[in-house]
């Protein structure tokens, strides 16, 4: 499995809203095998991405904004912080719903 760096913060909040039912079906297969698979972070178009509808051709459509979130999240990862959505991606359009859950 193939796994974006900020996704690790998107998989754990993930609780049932989503783009479509594919994404969901999708993110609650992958959130529910994440602990019991290997899995291999990227920073391109993941598994996650699969049914997602900013998917174009394998990129992502707001491919700027988001590998500044793989970024962000892979410095914390490498320095054995916490991944804190406030901190790496408080402007994406499901901040909302995950920002501020504890994990």
């Amino acid at each position: 499995m193939k796994i974006r760096y900020h996704h690790l913060m998107c998989i754990p909040r993930y609780k049932g809203e989503g783009y479509s039912k594919q994404f969901c079906d999708n993110l609650e297969k992958i959130k529910a095998g994440i602990n019991s698979e290997n899995y291999t972070l990227v920073d391109c178009c993941d598994d996650v991405c699969q049914f997602c509808p900013n998917n174009e051709n394998g990129i992502c459509k707001d491919n700027e904004k988001v590998s500044r979130y793989d970024i962000l999240a892979k410095e914390r990862i490498l320095k054995g912080e916490a991944l804190l959505p406030k901190e790496i991606c408080s402007d994406c359009c499901w901040f909302d719903i995950c920002g501020e859950m504890k994990i």
